[in-house]
């Protein structure tokens, strides 16, 4: 791959495509939240490479079904083995700004891969933004979704990824702590992820998603809305 010449890379950690999002276990089978886990995968690395801003991809994970799936959807997608030695998001976020470093990216974009409203304009404002530290938080303001880092800005090396539960608040902390400017962005695209029932609820009805076709006709043919959709995604998501 060629160097990003100064321009911004962004960073997919996925832990998984087959056994993740097991809190959506009690409403969508096994089948289901791998395709849905495909979906936003492809919807997150298009995004980003279609907001014009983002030079190539690295999807970070310690899965080779998902870095095979990665890599196949475009050139410009780096797929990075996550070393069993150093799982999780912190290290896998890690591992991302050795390579965003190695390309001689100015900046790099944390996403994570299940944000089925991200577009290529949310990605952009994120960028937009000249602040060492912009994030972007979920829609409860308390986990962190996106995370721009500026490299070359003094402390960028030091500052220490802390994701999970109230990561928003750490990550604010650590900047001050760096004593660096840190920026917050809000977007239905990086605020809406999908990890429980009550969110996938809300993205059945999100018809910029589902398409308004889809959205009108199985929803009102189905009683809950919930399974009838589940099978019509699980037909149109490509393998």
């Amino acid at each position: 791959m060629t160097g990003a010449g100064g321009g911004a890379v962004a960073v997919v950690p996925v832990r998984g495509l087959v056994g993740g999002k097991t809190r959506l276990a009690g409403t969508l089978g096994a089948e289901m939240r791998e395709a849905l886990t495909r979906r936003m995968l492809r919807g997150v690395v298009d995004a980003a490479l279609d907001s014009g801003r983002i030079d190539a991809v690295a999807v970070i994970s310690p899965d080779a079904a998902a870095l095979a799936f990665a890599a196949a959807l475009n050139p410009r997608v780096v797929p990075i083995v996550q070393s069993p030695a150093a799982p999780g998001l912190d290290a896998a976020a890690d591992a991302g700004r050795d390579w965003a470093n190695g390309t001689g990216a100015a900046a790099m974009l944390v996403l994570f891969g299940d944000l089925p409203l991200l577009t290529a304009g949310d990605v952009a404002g994120l960028l937009d933004d000249d602040a060492p530290v912009v994030l972007a938080p979920d829609r409860h303001g308390a986990g962190t979704n996106a995370l721009v880092l500026r490299l070359a800005v003094t402390g960028a090396g030091a500052f220490r990824f802390q994701y999970g539960a109230g990561s928003y608040a750490r990550h604010r902390a650590e900047g001050g702590r760096l004593d660096l400017v840190v920026a917050t962005r809000v977007a239905p695209g990086t605020a809406d992820d999908l990890d429980t029932p009550a969110d996938w609820a809300r993205l059945i009805d999100t018809r910029e998603w589902l398409g308004e076709d889809l959205a009108a006709t199985r929803v009102a043919a189905c009683p809950t809305g919930h399974g009838c959709l589940a099978d019509d995604l699980a037909r149109r998501e490509p393998a």
